[in-house]
Formats: structure tokens, C-alpha cells, sequence
């Protein structure tokens, strides 16, 4: 039996997935704009095809058809109209006196659903509220808790880099990022400098603190008493790229030094968290 077509797909929905679908016999070229079953009918774009075995494609959501001039022309229609549908849904949330932020609404291609996103300090019973939605809009409605990560996901925004945030522009899962994270690359900051637009800590943190925890565990720790050319004194800070350490003498005189120059007295004690 010969491998069946699988296809990765970027959805264009709110969320930016990117899935496998079954293409079975359509002849489609990376780039191309299709229609698929994803929840409902969406637009994507195909980003490459997978050669896999039987049973494989089966598995997957089918891509339905190519996009026509008429399914661009929808999803564009779509888009506008979720302004529209914004207003009216936090007029129905004053009136139910519901604790929530809306963030962003999109229809499915066909419009048989309304997906609506928002934010919420807790857990919150919507269940009359969805039933004034269903019966203003005529149409099936699916409303989606998130968190602060992920309303910055979809809103977008400039970081401090200036930038695009990450988020938005290229990763597709928002991961906690710990303190532990800053206090590894010992960025002594207010958190307001390492705080992103979601106002956590800032992604990128995370991109370099592997490479961090490496290269420190050949250095002593931060408090760690050592001597250089007769001098000693308490070590404070760390520089992996240049291979050094400061020292904070006794004499308060503060020295960059190699850090294979040194001799460790007292090794410092782990820091409390």
C-alpha cells in the first residue's frame, strides 16, 4: 500500500497552531492556502509534508480543500467582525456582573462556532452567560479561560528589546519562567526591568540559562572567601564569557580577575530561594 499524504499545517487561528493533517489526494505546495477541519472549518498554510505509513493519516484532521478567493474573502470578513462581536459580549458581562476580560473572538470559517477568549482573577460559572451569547448570536459558542502568558500570545506587543515579543512572533508554548531563572544569570535587577508585557518574567530568560548553570559549576559560589596575588576577599560576581570573578577585597578594593588565578579559602553557601 503506498504512504499516505501528511501535511504540517499553520493554522490561522487565534492560537497560531501548527498540526499534521491527512491531505489525502489534493495536490497542495508548501506555501499554499487550504482549508481544514480543525474544530470546525479554518484557513492554513502548509509548511511541509511528512512521508508516513499506514494507519498515520487516519489518525489526523483532514485538510478539506483548497482555499478560494471566496474562503480568503470570509476569513477576512471573519476577523472584522469579531470587533463587533467584542462589544456586544461585554455588554451581556455587565449585565451578568461576571469578573472577566475580554481578550479576543474569532469564528470558524463556516461561522457554525464562536470561540471567545478572557481572563479572570479565579475560575469563573458562566453557564447563563453562555446561554444570552448562544441566543444573540445564533450560533455555538465555546468561551476559553487563559492566563496573562497567553493574552500576551495573541495581543502581541514590543518587549524591551524592542522587538516583537517571542510570544507572538515565534514560540509556540508559554513556559513558567522561575526567579531562579534571573538569580542562575544573576541579573541583580528590579523585576520591573525583567518583566515582560504580560507582566511575568520575561521569556528570553530561558533561552540562555542552560548554557549558565553549565559554565558555573566550574566556578565557586557567589560569598565564596578566595585570595589572588596575596589579596583576599569575598567573590561577588561572575563573568562566564570572559572566564572571570570579582573580588571584593578586604581593603574594599574591587578586582576582575581569571578566575583559574584564584584560590578558594571558603567555598560560599548555596543562595536561599
Amino acid at each position: 500500500m503506498t504512504a499516505k499524504r501528511v501535511v504540517l499545517i499553520h493554522v490561522q487561528n487565534l492560537e497560531r497552531e501548527t498540526v499534521y493533517f491527512n491531505a489525502g489526494a489534493l495536490n497542495l505546495q508548501v506555501g499554499d492556502t487550504c482549508v481544514v477541519e480543525h474544530g470546525g472549518l479554518r484557513l492554513g498554510v502548509l509548511m511541509g509534508e511528512l512521508e508516513a505509513g499506514e494507519g498515520l493519516s487516519e489518525q489526523l484532521e483532514n485538510v478539506v480543500r483548497m482555499a478560494s478567493p471566496s474562503d480568503i474573502e470570509t476569513y477576512r470578513y471573519n476577523q472584522a467582525d469579531a470587533e463587533r462581536i467584542l462589544s456586544s459580549t461585554r455588554e451581556v458581562i455587565a449585565h451578568h456582573e461576571l469578573p472577566m476580560h475580554l481578550v479576543a473572538a474569532e469564528y470558524t470559517l463556516d461561522r457554525k462556532q464562536l470561540r471567545i477568549y478572557f481572563t479572570a482573577p479565579h475560575r469563573v460559572d458562566f453557564r447563563a452567560l453562555l446561554r444570552d451569547l448562544a441566543s444573540r448570536f445564533g450560533t455555538r459558542i465555546e468561551l476559553r479561560q487563559m492566563g496573562a502568558r497567553d493574552e500576551a500570545r495573541i495581543k502581541g506587543g514590543l518587549g524591551r528589546c524592542g522587538l516583537e515579543i517571542c510570544c507572538h512572533r515565534f514560540l509556540r508554548e508559554t513556559n513558567p519562567v522561575p526567579m531562579e531563572m534571573a538569580y542562575d544569570q544573576e541579573l541583580f535587577v528590579s523585576p520591573e526591568r525583567i518583566t515582560g508585557a504580560c507582566g511575568r518574567l520575561m521569556c528570553c530568560l530561558a533561552y540562555e540559562h542552560e548554557a549558565y548553570q553549565q559554565e558555573l559549576a566550574g566556578f565557586p559560589k557567589l560569598g565564596a572567601q578566595i585570595e589572588w596575588n596575596e589579596k583576599r576577599g569575598k567573590l561577588i560576581s561572575h563573568n562566564i564569557f570572559r572566564k572571570t570573578v570579582t573580588l571584593l577585597t578586604n581593603d574594599r578594593e574591587r578586582l576582575e580577575v581569571n578566575v583559574s588565578e584564584i584560590k578558594v579559602l571558603r567555598p560560599g553557601k548555596k543562595r536561599r530561594r
